[in-house]
């Protein structure tokens, strides 16, 4: 990672977040601008300041409660997960938590990433969960954004550049000369606001135009 990762730490715990928050400060890619003592300001946060990633708890004692109970009251950190995708859509959401069994209804409740606590204690493990966690926020939203559709020619030419054909293979395979088959490809790559053909394959494969079982579906984005 090289952009600088604005980060908003959410945990009721003060000794885990200050440990925390000081293996953060330690990521040269890390910047901390918030931190949250309980699931409500962790919400308010998110909206307001629009982190690139929020790390949240899942499970928040209630007032006067030991942590030994706080398995119990997961429901206000899974609450607060659903707050912050909706109200802050733009934020990655990486939770945290000691429990294991609540990793899967973490994500489930809208977690780019749900990871045990124990995984943020090592400072590789914890800058490969921060990467995991904006590369799977990033996938999510290419998936939610609305591309041209292709048409069938052009739906047949990517399906072919990702078989790793070159456009004069693509030439020999269609009935139609290189100049046609290197202007679908022009057109693939302005449809799907990508640079060049890993990055067009890649985004197909994020929206479900190509799948890696097989080749283009002929039955959708019809012309």
């Amino acid at each position: 990672m090289t952009d600088i990762l604005r980060i908003v730490i959410a945990d009721d715990i003060v000794p885990f977040r200050v440990g925390l928050r000081e293996m953060l400060e330690e990521l040269s890619c890390v910047r901390i601008v918030g931190e949250a003592r309980d699931a409500a300001e962790a919400i308010r946060l998110a909206y307001a300041l629009k982190p690139d990633i929020i790390l949240i708890d899942v499970c928040w004692r209630g007032v006067g409660e030991s942590a030994l109970s706080a398995q119990s009251h997961h429901d206000t950190g899974l609450n607060a997960i659903r707050q912050i995708r909706r109200q802050a859509p733009t934020v990655a959401i990486l939770a945290m938590t000691a429990y294991t069994e609540l990793v899967e209804p973490a994500r489930r409740n809208g977690a780019d990433v749900a990871a045990p606590k124990e995984l943020l204690n090592d400072f590789d493990s914890l800058e490969k969960l921060l990467r995991q966690t904006i590369e799977q926020a990033q996938s999510a939203h290419r998936r939610q954004v609305e591309y041209p559709p292709l048409t069938d020619r052009e739906r047949q030419v990517l399906s072919l550049i990702a078989q790793g054909l070159t456009d004069q293979e693509i030439a020999e395979r269609i009935p139609w000369g290189i100049g046609v088959v290197k202007r679908d490809i022009q057109s693939i790559f302005q449809k799907l606001d990508a640079k060049n053909r890993a990055q067009a394959v890649a985004r197909a494969y994020d929206i479900g135009w190509l799948s890696r079982n097989s080749s283009f579906p002929s039955d959708s984005q019809q012309e």
